[in-house]
């Protein structure tokens, strides 16, 4: 078995190994890296600077053809210009033309294309960048031709920024890609998309144009270019009036760095771990003899020892170094002899003892933290004399009090037996009074519903009967109303006869012209004499119906007083079944409680008597157990 601690040492050196030879790795890999990007972005300088450059050669170039044009025109005018432009242009780029003093083109080449040119502008002439609205991003040298000291015209000559050529062979040199750009958009570029076109017409990454463009800045970095890392530089390209108008750009792709690199730290991959495999080889070599070895046999030892074996044939016949862990392999073999003397002397003792002979002392002299052992064995046995003669003594008292608890026990058993029945016998008695007092309770509430019902019936006969009462007051008055009606009728029936007697008097002098009038007095007497008789009658009537009303109301209103009195005493008697029934339920719920009450006695009362039963028997069984106590007791020897 390996050695758990032989496993951490190694474990921790090789750990240390391969974090010393992985920060050693990293740290070169780190520096070649950072030595290979600084190198990277030195060659895209350099080809920054040699695009520049070339764009001054270039410049230089149209500035020789400008300077042929004047010394020939000076000579003479009646030059052919076309002949000497198609021997000096250089690329099919470059355009030239020869303007009068007011702007007349005299003479132009195929490809001159200028939109913004002004012969204003030309003065003492200029060299430089030209955005040109038709022409886009062009190259301009423009020179006055003075004759007799006034300016008789001039010739601009240029080139479009859009030619590739130039770019193409200077790539071919400096081993960079170029990108010429107008704004933020590629005008002319040797770089190539996946679709085998060049990408003009693309804009630069929004952070380079923040730089390059936005704060006329040179950017020098990586960035990603056509889905590539590129190892990138960048100038702002200004023109004649120091404005910025696009950006001259030199890139290396990371490709062949990046391949480089990767071969770079394979390699130093490779070295480190096969110096790795070679220092844990050496190393677990090493460990194996000096540590590990050792250790796993001083474990063998030890758990020999921890299983309780002292024989020491764990490590019988193999031989230690001369060293620590030797030192400490050898006392634990000189440990495991001593502890083996001590184990078989007390083992000695301890069989004696268990035999009951306690007079048996050790043979072997302790060391030590061990002679307390000898001690306590002198101890054990001085305690054991008196334990023993202790128990012995209490053997008896426990026996006799034993027999007296278990008389007085199966007493208390008898005596709660009968306590049981006689609960048993209560609690049926109480069990029986609680249901006929619940039935009372139910009846009590049955007429107390009933008599509650039977005051609410009162009250509305009582409500009808004040109805009663207040209808014949109501015949009453309107009968009064009849008999004022009938005194007016009666009194009218008299003035009406004797307004008939007067018209009779005045018809009787009137003689024979009023005796037509007569007979109509008469009727009218007649009439007025029997509406009087029959408003008698009426009346009459009246004071009889009056009468009979009056000694209604009496009626009703005595029936009224009487059904208040009978209300009153239903409402006592409501209340009094109310307490009645009350006091039933509560008489009943306490009656429950008193049946639960005696059954939880009944309950103790078995449980008492089921434990005085249980502790005669245990008293029996002690009783005897002292008596086997006192036989064992007996055959120790102290």
């Amino acid at each position: 078995m390996t050695s758990r601690i032989g496993r951490s040492i190694l474990l921790v050196i090789i750990f240390s190994i391969i974090l010393s030879v992985g920060i050693v790795t990293a740290v070169t890999i780190y520096r070649s890296v950072k030595h290979t990007d600084e190198l990277m972005a030195i060659q895209v300088d350099t080809g920054l600077n040699a695009l520049v450059s070339e764009m001054d050669n270039q410049q230089d170039r149209l500035e020789g053809i400008i300077n042929v044009f004047v010394q020939t025109l000076k000579v003479s005018e009646s030059v052919a210009l076309q002949t000497i432009w198609d021997s000096e242009k250089g690329t099919e780029s470059d355009f030239a033309a020869l303007f009068g003093p007011t702007g007349i083109v005299f003479w132009q080449s195929g490809n001159y294309n200028l939109a913004d040119f002004s012969v204003d502008r030309v003065g003492s002439g200029y060299s430089g960048i030209v955005v040109d609205s038709a022409a886009g991003l062009t190259v301009q040298v423009v020179q006055p031709f003075i004759r007799d000291g006034e300016f008789n015209g001039g010739i601009v000559v240029g080139m479009t920024l859009s030619e590739n050529q130039w770019l193409d062979d200077l790539k071919k040199g400096i081993k960079c890609d170029f990108t010429i750009f107008s704004g933020a958009t590629r005008y002319a570029t040797t770089l190539f998309g996946d679709d085998g076109n060049r990408v003009v017409g693309t804009d630069m990454a929004e952070n380079v144009k923040k730089t390059v463009i936005d704060s006329s800045q040179n950017y020098i970095g990586t960035a990603i270019v056509v889905g590539q890392n590129y190892y990138v530089s960048y100038e702002p390209m200004k023109d004649i009036d120091g404005k910025t108008v696009g950006a001259y750009f030199a890139g290396l792709s990371s490709e062949e760095s990046d391949e480089l690199t990767a071969s770079m730290i394979l390699t130093s991959v490779i070295i480190a771990v096969v110096v790795m495999l070679i220092s844990m080889i050496l190393i677990a070599f090493i460990l194996t003899k000096i540590v590990i070895k050792p250790i796993g046999h001083a474990d063998k030892l030890a758990s020999a020892m921890s299983m309780g074996d002292l024989s020491g044939n764990a490590v019988k016949g193999v031989t230690f170094g001369n060293n620590e862990l030797g030192d400490f392999i050898r006392k634990l073999q000189v440990t495991e002899s001593t502890l083996s003397s001590y184990i078989n002397d007390i083992k000695g003792v301890l069989s004696r003892m268990a035999e009951g002979d306690f007079t048996a002392e050790p043979q072997v002299e302790y060391v030590g933290d061990f002679t307390d052992i000898r001690v306590s064995f002198g101890k054990i046995n001085d305690s054991l004399r008196e334990i023993i003669t202790g128990i012995s003594e209490a053997s008896v008292n426990v026996s006799n009090g034993s027999m007296q608890v278990s008389e007085g026990s199966q007493t208390l058993a008898d005596g709660t037996t009968k306590q049981a029945a006689s609960i048993e016998e209560l609690s049926a008695t109480i069990h029986d009074v609680a249901d006929k007092v619940a039935e009372n309770a139910k009846n009590a509430a049955k007429a107390g519903d009933i008599s509650s019902e039977s005051v609410e019936k009162i009250e509305l006969q009582n409500a009808e009967i004040q109805n009663m009462l207040a209808a014949m007051d109501e015949i009453k008055a309107k009968s009064d109303e009849i008999r004022n009606v009938i005194k007016a009728i009666d009194d009218i029936a008299f003035q009406t006869n004797i307004l008939s007697l007067n018209a009779s008097v005045e018809a009787a002098r009137a003689g024979e012209a009023g005796k037509g009038f007569a007979v109509v007095a008469d009727e009218v007497r007649t009439l007025a004499i029997k509406s009087a008789e029959s408003a008698q009658q009426t009346g009459t009537l009246i004071n009889a119906t009056i009468a009979a009303v009056e000694k209604g109301t009496v009626i009703a209103q005595g029936t009224a007083d009487t059904m208040k009195e009978v209300i009153e005493l239903s409402n006592k008697t409501n209340d009094y079944i109310g307490g009645i029934s009350e006091a039933s339920r509560q008489q009943s719920e306490a009656i429950k409680n008193i049946e639960s009450g005696i059954e939880d006695i009944s309950t103790v009362v078995q449980q008492n008597s089921a434990t005085a039963e249980q502790s005669a028997a245990a008293c029996s069984e002690l009783n005897n157990d002292s008596q086997m106590l006192q036989n064992q007791i007996a055959k120790f020897k102290v």
